[in-house]
């Protein structure tokens, strides 16, 4: 227990260091539509000191977090999720998939509140409340069912498999080689013929799903293409789009089934205009860098009035081009325009 404490306080500092870059010295008006504002992240800290360093505090803190999570919680559902985690934590699973169900509710997309909602619905024996909750409950329930039977070595149910291909859960690879895929070979040849064939999307990549997560979770993605960051391609700094990457875009079917738009990136505009800057700077065609620029600094202003958020991410960006014109020699032929920024 020593451990998994040490683990959670380490994870909690890490989210406080995330979640403070983006404060500024002036708390957002409506904290409660902010899940990184001042205030947030203050309550929470106090309610984590008395959790863990004062014993006697510890359920009126926890009851105060539960009671800001079902009234006041942000749109994001981050104070219910950390509700939900420290629930978790001690062991009350029924509390806990109450507050993962809650942030669920509030931010429908996020795969980390889904997994969470699911081992908590496990834990605390609310799988049929979870399946009979939504559209992704349902699978999620499903999907932890057929894990309990695959882990009892209990034969498996065919209908699990189908339905969770038909809502697209697995590929033809992860069934060959995926964690179900020893489970899957239990059932009759004829049978697993019968399941890959009804496989619509056997081309699906999970590794381009996690990218498409990762871009999903960082701010950035609002205002820049993060793709080629989050693929590790760090020799295309502030250059653009990579061509086949999955989009951070969640689109809803007429079920109301959020899913993931594959296809080619489209370029935030402030990507496409720096694309074209250093496109232009490799050519020494100085007077398409300049217009181009022009269009990057345009941009960088519109992303200012969007928010607070934005606008220390452009500014962000904006001193990211003034040093990358000022000490990279792929724009040694502009130099002259850092200077404006």
């Amino acid at each position: 227990m020593h451990n998994i404490d040490g683990d959670m306080r380490s994870f909690v500092v890490l989210i406080f260091a995330l979640s403070l870059w983006f404060c500024s010295s002036e708390p957002e008006k409506n904290p409660n539509r902010d899940p990184y504002s001042l205030e947030t992240l203050l309550f929470l800290e106090e309610v984590l000191l008395d959790v863990w360093e004062n014993p006697s505090a510890k359920e009126d803190a926890m009851s105060r977090l539960r009671y800001v999570c079902r009234t006041k919680d942000t749109d994001d559902g981050y104070l219910c999720y950390m509700w939900g985690l420290l629930e978790y934590q001690r062991g009350n699973y029924n509390e806990s998939y109450a507050g993962f169900r809650k942030a669920l509710e509030k931010n429908p997309n996020d795969t980390l509140y889904k997994n969470m909602l699911r081992l908590s619905a496990e834990k605390s024996g609310n799988l049929a409340d979870l399946k009979a909750h939504s559209y992704d409950g349902e699978v999620l329930a499903s999907l932890s069912e057929l894990e309990k039977q695959c882990k009892e070595e209990k034969s498996p149910n065919i209908s699990t498999f189908q339905f969770l291909i038909e809502r697209g859960v697995f590929t033809k690879e992860s069934l060959k080689r995926g964690s179900f895929s020893t489970c899957f070979q239990k059932l009759e040849p004829n049978e697993q013929i019968s399941l890959q064939k009804q496989i619509r999307n056997p081309n699906v990549s999970y590794k381009e799903r996690l990218y498409a997560d990762q871009m999903k979770s960082d701010p950035f993605t609002k205002i820049w293409d993060t793709s080629s960051y989050h693929r590790g391609e760090l020799g295309k700094e502030m250059v653009g789009g990579t061509q086949g990457a999955v989009s951070a875009t969640v689109s809803s079917n007429a079920d109301g089934n959020p899913s993931l738009v594959t296809g080619s990136i489209r370029p935030s505009p402030m990507t496409e205009a720096w694309r074209k800057v250093k496109l232009t700077s490799l050519s020494g065609n100085e007077a398409q860098a300049k217009e181009a620029f022009k269009q990057f600094l345009t941009e960088v202003r519109v992303s200012k009035t969007k928010g607070k958020s934005e606008a220390m991410m452009a500014t962000a960006l904006e001193r990211a081009a003034k040093l990358l014109l000022e000490q990279d020699p792929s724009y040694v032929k502009i130099r002259f325009l850092a200077k404006e920024l």
